[in-house]
């Protein structure tokens, strides 16, 4: 199980999260997420199940499935799809290629669509048994960059405007 200690600068609450993931041989995952506010309480909650498939020939992966989120009350469908180019030898720097579409099953608001492209370098032993991974993004839907700077256990996103947010991994 994957927990983490989450601060984000809209809420400025902190969250105790946690995750964990089943996957079979054939490539189905389900991952069921919550998170506790320690603040007021609240809780928030996620499932999803989701089908993984690798077409090297055009995508490095495409996933399809559907979620439910109980900050939403609405079971949404979806397929995404990834690119990734590896540009140099050893795959420590790469460019991806994300994008995907969300539809709600109540039908009242628009697909939710997504799209990004993103550089990211990876660092090992940045400075003794601490990697580093560094990440420019620029999100098609939002029209703007986005970046994060991960170590072994914290993780830091920035839109470079007005949102960011710290994880610290248990």
């Amino acid at each position: 199980m994957e927990t983490s200690l989450r601060f984000d600068s809209g809420n400025k609450h902190l969250k105790l999260f946690a995750k964990e993931k089943f996957c079979n041989d054939d490539d189905y995952v389900l991952t069921v997420s919550g998170s506790l506010d320690t603040r007021d309480g609240r809780v928030e909650s996620r499932a999803y199940v989701r089908k993984k498939f690798f077409p090297s020939s055009v995508l490095s992966r495409v996933d399809m499935g559907l979620s439910y989120a109980t900050t939403q009350d609405d079971v949404k469908y979806g397929v995404a799809g990834k690119r990734t180019f590896e540009l140099d030898h050893d795959g420590l720097l790469t460019l991806d290629v994300k994008g995907g579409c969300m539809v709600g099953s109540k039908g009242f608001s628009r697909p939710d669509v997504a799209g990004s492209v993103e550089l990211t370098k990876k660092i090992f032993n940045f400075v003794e048994d601490q990697d580093l991974k560094l990440r420019l993004g620029y999100d098609l839907c939002e029209r703007g960059f986005y970046g994060q700077i991960r170590e072994n256990n914290w993780t830091f996103n920035t839109n470079f405007r007005d949102k960011w947010d710290v994880k610290y991994d248990l």
